[in-house]
């Protein structure tokens, strides 16, 4: 038994380990932009959403990071001017978010670096990838 329970604990260190130096990565690659992965998976949101505005509750329901604060997001990133935020003409209550051209043009060159990361993963082949999704997805469920 011990070395099962030895086996999951190595399971949960090799994760924590290889989330530890992706996101070191991924902020180096983000660096130059001066964009944070929070801000740079809210500006994908963003630009992917079939409607745009949208409400700061459909980006907080989307985010990766389940940790983010979007009110403070939003406001960062209002100040870089990648969004606008106006108020709601139907709902009083809510603020209206959406892409700017300039948040539009650094998500594009910041995904440009990314996409660059990501080759780091073409160490695997289609089926271990594909392995890989299915296990990840079955420890989070």
């Amino acid at each position: 038994m011990k070395n099962n329970k030895d086996l999951y604990q190595n399971v949960a260190v090799e994760l924590l380990t290889t989330h530890s130096w992706y996101m070191h990565q991924l902020k180096t690659s983000l660096k130059p932009f001066d964009i944070s992965p929070s801000q740079y998976n809210v500006l994908r949101i963003l630009n992917g959403a079939k409607k745009l505005p949208v409400s700061a509750s459909y980006l907080k329901e989307r985010v990766i990071d389940k940790g983010s604060n979007i009110t403070r997001l939003i406001d960062k990133m209002e100040l870089k001017k990648w969004v606008t935020r106006s108020l709601c003409e139907t709902n009083r209550r809510q603020m209206d978010i959406d892409i700017t051209k300039s948040g539009k043009l650094v998500l594009s060159k910041a995904t440009k670096e990314i996409n660059e990361l990501i080759k780091v993963l073409y160490s695997i082949n289609e089926k271990e990838a594909t392995l890989v999704c299915e296990i990840l997805k079955k420890i989070r469920t």
